[in-house]
């Protein structure tokens, strides 16, 4: 990361390529990275609020990866990634998506959304929440940590004049607007991956005649609540696990009480907690931590064969899974600032209390402790910025934009429901639960072939039949 910014000081020089009033636009070099024929980047200058545009002004980065047939000049694809949070401009990221094969045919375009990496960085806080993860605190202490983190960021970027309401969806997806404009393609293809499923849906109805087609992957609608969603997903997700074991002569056999070695592993963590080293750190796994991991491991593909021997873990004092999952959780490519601004403004009930929060930990049976991180900074976020969209915002317009839908039947945070929420005001849309694992993998051979058919023709008969489509 270092590195690359240090790319983007040295060589950006103002160029014209497309003349616009909003928009001041600059060229970059990435040829440590990327072979610089294939390969071109900039910024485009927007406001901050979308709403008033003589104020304070933000850039957003963007690299356009060229086609490897010059000759094909299929409508490109904008990658808008997931969290919110999620940098898409990444060396790393940036590389995997340069053998991807939807640039056999078309552009592939990557942008940094607002507030997250080199799009006017919001100021991260992902050290200090590896730190309040890493102390031997109770859940009560916990949350006193939060929100003094919470709002000592709040005070932090105010006195930046950052204005922390307008870093959300509505003004993400004007950026992207003005992204279009500028890149001055005539049709573009969106691909949004979680979070990005959602800031796409809001991009097609503000932009709907720029658009050939629409891809979302794992949808995420503006819908329900930050926590609540979250721990009903997690019980439905981990519950489908426990099915599954129980189901399979294999993992039932290894694991015959996975449902209680589950509940056993966790209360023994209220008793005492795990003590793990990463990078020279001591970090405690405490109860709350515990389902936060539990969590974390079922956006993986083999969620069902890796869940049970995590709860193993537990119960033996460690392992190698555990120690992978805590080291990589917490780094600076993910903008926690980011993330909770936007779910503030966009899925956070202000009547949901604590009374309200514990009669829904009380209805569900996975939870034999509170939901680590994601509890204390619900409770923490009136602390954050005082802005909510209104409910008639959060309702989609219908759309006749060709979309393609897949979600994972056991995905932990975008359950299968999701997709058909996704659904509901689309009338040229297709949806596909998958029998698969984890949030957002499975099969990506398959699932690229399906993309690149519909992209090429959204209009078409589609061919899925490669798809492990789940059967009710």
């Amino acid at each position: 990361m270092k590195a690359l910014s240090l790319l983007l000081a040295l060589a950006l020089t103002i160029v014209s390529c497309n003349p616009n009033k909003e928009s001041a636009v600059s060229k970059c070099d990435f040829a440590t990275i990327l072979p610089p024929a294939d390969a071109r980047c900039g910024y485009i200058t927007v406001p901050e609020n979308h709403e008033a545009p003589e104020g304070r002004k933000i850039q957003i980065a963007y690299v356009v990866l060229e086609a490897r047939d010059s000759s094909a000049h299929a409508d490109p694809v904008i990658y808008l990634s997931g969290g919110p949070g999620g940098s898409a401009l990444d060396p790393a990221r940036i590389s995997r998506w340069y053998g991807h094969p939807f640039r056999e045919k078309r552009d592939v375009i990557l942008l940094d959304q607002r507030g997250i990496g080199y799009s006017s960085a919001l100021p991260n806080m992902y050290e200090e929440l590896f730190e309040v993860m890493a102390a031997d605190a109770t859940e009560e202490e916990e949350l006193k940590m939060i929100e003094k983190l919470m709002s000592d960021y709040s005070t932090r970027c105010a006195d930046l004049q950052i204005d922390l309401r307008n870093y959300n969806t509505f003004q993400n997806a004007r950026d992207v607007g003005a992204l279009m404009t500028h890149l001055g393609y005539e049709q573009y293809n969106l691909y949004g991956v979680s979070y990005g499923t959602r800031l796409a849906r809001v991009v097609q109805d503000m932009f709907p005649a720029q658009l050939n087609s629409v891809i979302l992957n794992s949808p995420n609608p503006i819908k329900g609540d930050m926590l609540v969603d979250r721990l009903q997903s997690y019980s439905l997700a981990l519950s489908r696990v426990f099915e599954y074991c129980e189901n399979n002569p294999d993992c039932k056999s290894a694991n015959p009480a996975l449902h209680e070695d589950y509940l056993r592993a966790i209360n023994n963590l209220k008793e005492k907690p795990l003590e793990l080293k990463t990078e020279g750190k001591t970090v405690y796994l405490n109860a709350q931590d515990g389902l936060f991991f539990v969590r974390r491991l079922l956006y993986g593909t083999n969620s069902r064969t890796e869940i049970p021997a995590l709860i193993q873990e537990y119960l033996n004092g460690g392992g190698p899974i555990i120690s992978e999952l805590v080291a990589d959780e917490y780094t600076p490519d993910y903008n926690f600032t980011m993330w909770f601004a936007v779910e503030r403004h966009e899925m956070y009930d202000t009547s949901n209390q604590r009374e309200v929060i514990d009669e829904v930990y009380a209805s569900l049976p996975l939870f034999p402790a509170r939901l680590g991180l994601f509890d204390a900074v619900y409770l923490s976020l009136e602390k954050f910025h005082d802005s909510g969209v209104s409910e008639a915002k959060k309702i989609f317009q219908i759309s006749d934009t060709p979309t393609l839908i897949t979600v994972n039947q056991f995905d932990p945070v975008t359950p299968p429901e999701n997709g058909h929420i996704m659904m509901e005001r689309l009338t040229n849309g297709h949806l596909f639960v998958l029998d698969e694992g984890g949030h957002g993998g499975g099969d990506v051979d398959c699932r690229n072939s399906v993309m690149i058919s519909f992209m090429n023709d959204p209009n078409g008969n589609l061919d899925a039949s490669c798809l492990n489509v789940y059967k009710e």
